[in-house]
Order: structure tokens, then sequence, then C-alpha cells
């Protein structure tokens, strides 16, 4: 049973690792697992943590997810140490599901799809090594391999189209505060200082 087990894991994984997400986590828990070698040995991994990576593979592949939840049984070493190394990843699209909920869907569908490519590639190859006279099976898988291939290619160059529109969104608003910053220039720095110093807005009292 451990086999199957690992090996649709690892398959997962390998999609995982892939697909470059483009809005990655940078919060304190994420930056938290970002552990060496040493620290891993010595930290236990935090439950909220392990919960919120087991979410999002329920989401991402509920096969992966409940084979997942087997290994942890099985074998909580090798469990951990998956977690350990992806669990930056799953939290990436945690995070990426609370910023953008519509780009957390297509990236998921994303997903699928390379999935299913390193499936038929896996099942191509194990037929050109193990079955080269079935050359009929193997017309036929190359076929659907490439047509999964043209579907993971538009999938892909749709999400690179609204990743770039949403950064050119934040350098739009980057721009207008930048340039609103440098026309109030003296009340973004007295703004500041009342901040730091925790004695209100001296501006809007001098008005007051």
């Amino acid at each position: 049973m451990m086999q199957p087990i690992r090996n649709h894991i690892v398959l997962v994984l390998l999609t995982l690792t892939i697909i470059a997400l483009g809005q990655m986590s940078s919060s304190s828990l994420v930056r938290a697992q970002s552990l060496t070698p040493d620290e891993s040995m010595s930290s236990p991994l935090p439950p909220a943590f392990v919960d919120r990576c087991l979410d999002v593979a329920e989401q991402l592949d509920t096969q992966f997810a409940a084979e997942l939840r087997s290994l942890c049984e099985l074998d909580p070493v090798e469990f951990e140490r998956i977690i350990r190394r992806q669990g930056p990843r799953l939290t990436g699209l945690a995070e990426l599901k609370l910023a953008d909920p519509g780009l957390f869907q297509k990236k998921l569908i994303e997903l699928k799809a390379d999935a299913e490519v390193q499936r038929l590639t896996i099942e191509l190859r194990r037929a050109m090594a193990n079955s080269p006279q079935e050359t009929t099976r193997i017309t036929s898988l190359q076929q659907l391999l490439r047509g999964q291939l043209r579907i993971r290619l538009g999938f892909e160059l749709h999400n690179q189209q609204l990743y770039i529109e949403r950064i050119e969104e934040q350098l739009k608003s980057l721009r207008a505060r930048t340039a609103w910053e440098r026309e109030n220039f003296d009340t973004v720095v007295e703004q500041e200082l009342a901040r730091l110093t925790g004695s209100g807005d001296p501006i809007q009292a001098a008005r007051e």
C-alpha cells in the first residue's frame, strides 16, 4: 500500500515544484518554516501549519490530501519531511486564495492540468520502454500527451497574463502613492513624526 501512496504524492509534489506560483506567501508563518536542516531536526512543526497545508492539499487534489494523511500515520518521519519541504508552496497557494480567489481557482486548474501531463508522460515512457511493439497504444498516448500539453500551455499563458495585469495594477498604485508623497513631502514627514512619537497628527491639531 505504501508504494502507490508514495507514487501519487511524488507526482503531485513534482507538479507543485514545476509550476511557479507567482505569488508566494510572505507571512510570518511561512517564513518561520524556512528552516535550515539543523532547525528542521529540532523544531516541531506547528499543528496549525500542518492543518493549513492539508487544507490546501484537499482543494488541490483530494486523493493527494488523503494519501498525505495516510502517510502521516504510516510514516510520520516522511510525512514531516514532505510538509517541511513543500509546506511553503502549499501555504503560498493559501495566501493566493485569500488575496485573489479567482486567480487561485485558475491556478488549481493549471496544477491539475500539469498533473495530467506528468501522469501521461510516465505512462508513455513506460509503454515505450516495456512494450515498444504496441505502436498503436504508444501513438494514442502521444496524441493524448500532445493535447494535454496544449491545454496546459493555454492555462499557463492565461494565468501569466493575469499575473502581469495584477503587477501592472500594483505598479500603477505604487506610482500614484509615490507621486502623492513627493508632492506632499512635508506633510508625510510630519505624519511620520507624529506616528513615531505618539503625539497625534500635528497638522490636524493645528487646524483644529
